[in-house]
């Protein structure tokens, strides 16, 4: 008889934001279920900021099928970093060593299981640096998109175009933005606009550059990258990748491979386990007063940020709509105004839940990643107001690829927003985008079913990756 083979231990490293976090757990509840030693790892800012939003118990505990480790930062909870720059340069400058010396230490410890991996998120490059450091294979887990993936590997071919730095600080409204992309591999029409935000610099030494150029290096050289996409809405994007990239593997949408998982034993929520906000319970009972496919649902997700200008103009549009409306402001973007007469305001609420909710008829968004998968899955149509970083891209494929719904623009005023809304709610484009988006809800549920495309991939990953060596 061959020798026995020992339980495989992944460690976790997701960015520390939300819309990170959440799909680390979901794939980290995927591999649990599929006989997984598992370990999440969070930096000391973000753990502080859990244990003040659920209590020191609460974020120690976690969860009885995932241990935590916190490793150090440098960065204060008193004085948090501001800009992202900051937090990624803190990332990249005080990370690499705790890490390296936590996977040691975890090799040592009693009663767990070796580590076998890492699954490092893509701006975690220490996590995936250290990994190697110690002779760990790294698997990189890129949590947005294949086109998002594919438009920061593109961001060396801009610099050698000669397309990036921009040139002259009028380049946001000189046209210089609508230079058309036609070479871009495995997308169609887009333009510099379109690329992911942080390329929109006149700076040639700008940090968040340098930062995503580096980044996709260590990208590019993990053995195997993994991406909460599924195959169908994305074929093209991902014949590029693989063509330039280790072996890709789309396992998604993980949230409907989580929820046919049997319960892990405990009542924690990957989305609790990982949120910061407390969610509004009110809105269901809301909802439940309302028509069928009659009520705007507006969310900018866990972090985005706007002016309290814009804040006033969605408020003055939404209530001229003429529909029913949910609108998500967190507390650090409330803003004073007036609420229509139909209109609900909450803090934070169960997205999956509320776009599940029949009453829900379009979703307004920011074009986050894992708010697009659960508006298809919902099958809801949107309307993109993208922000910042490969929103703009997950934008305009979805407006033109995927014909899932339209963009709103960015200096669209109060006027533009009600009739855009109105349009996409009951107009033809919204019909035709719900239609299309409830295609690709029906294609999204097939490729997670036993012999769907995520659902082998999955496999695959295991026994190909993270099994290797056992």
């Amino acid at each position: 008889m061959g020798s026995q083979r020992r339980q495989p231990h992944a460690v976790f490293v997701p960015f520390p934001a939300h819309g990170h976090v959440a799909p680390h757990l979901q794939l980290a509840r995927v591999l649990h279920a599929r006989g997984f030693h598992v370990t999440l790892v969070h930096t000391d800012l973000h753990y502080r900021r859990l244990q003040r939003a659920k209590g020191a118990a609460a974020a120690a505990s976690a969860s009885s099928w995932f241990d935590v480790e916190v490793i150090p930062d440098g960065l204060s909870l008193e004085a948090p970093p501001t800009t992202l720059v900051a937090h990624l340069d803190a990332l990249e400058r005080n990370c690499r060593r705790p890490f390296t010396e936590l996977l040691r230490a975890l090799a040592d410890r009693p009663g767990v299981p070796p580590v076998t991996c890492v699954v490092a998120d893509s701006p975690m490059s220490f996590a995936s640096l250290a990994a190697r450091d110690v002779g760990v294979p790294d698997v990189n887990f890129f949590t947005a998109s294949a086109c998002g993936l594919m438009g920061y590997l593109q961001f060396q071919e801009l610099v050698n175009r000669g397309l990036v730095p921009l040139k002259g600080a009028g380049y946001k409204t000189d046209g210089s933005l609508d230079a058309p992309l036609e070479w871009m591999p495995g997308m169609k029409g887009m333009r510099l606009k379109d690329m992911p935000t942080f390329c929109h610099t006149t700076d040639a030494d700008d940090a968040l550059l340098r930062i995503h150029l580096d980044q996709m290096r260590v990208v590019a050289s993990s053995k195997a990258i993994v991406i909460n996409t599924f195959h169908d809405i994305e074929k093209d994007v991902l014949d590029a990748l693989a063509a330039v990239l280790p072996p890709v593997y789309t396992v998604g949408p993980l949230s409907t491979i989580v929820a046919s998982l049997p319960a892990p034993g405990d009542s924690t929520s990957t989305d609790n386990a990982a949120g910061l906000l407390k969610e509004d319970t009110e809105c269901m009972a809301w909802l439940d007063g309302k028509e069928a496919r009659s009520v705007v649902y507006v969310s900018y997700g866990s972090h985005a940020a706007t002016s309290a200008d814009k804040i006033k103009d969605f408020a003055s549009g939404l209530a001229r709509c003429g529909s029913p409306y949910l609108w998500v402001l967190r507390p650090d973007m409330a803003a004073d105004v007036e609420v229509g007469q139909d209109g609900l305001v909450v803090p934070w609420c169960a997205q999956e839940a509320v776009l599940a909710h029949p009453a829900v008829g379009l979703f307004v968004t920011h074009c986050g990643w894992n708010s697009i998968l659960e508006s298809v899955l919902a099958g809801v149509p949107v309307l993109g107001w993208p922000m910042i970083s490969e929103q703009t891209t997950n934008c305009r494929q979805l407006s033109t690829a995927w014909n899932i719904g339209a963009e709103l623009p960015q200096e669209a005023g109060s006027d533009e927003i009600a009739a855009l809304v109105r349009e996409m709610l009951a107009g033809k484009k919204g019909k035709e985008a719900r239609e299309r988006t409830l295609e690709w809800k029906r294609l999204a549920e097939d490729a997670t079913k036993e012999g769907g495309s995520s659902y082998v991939n999955l496999d695959k990953l295991v026994e190909d990756v993270l099994h290797k060596g056992l």
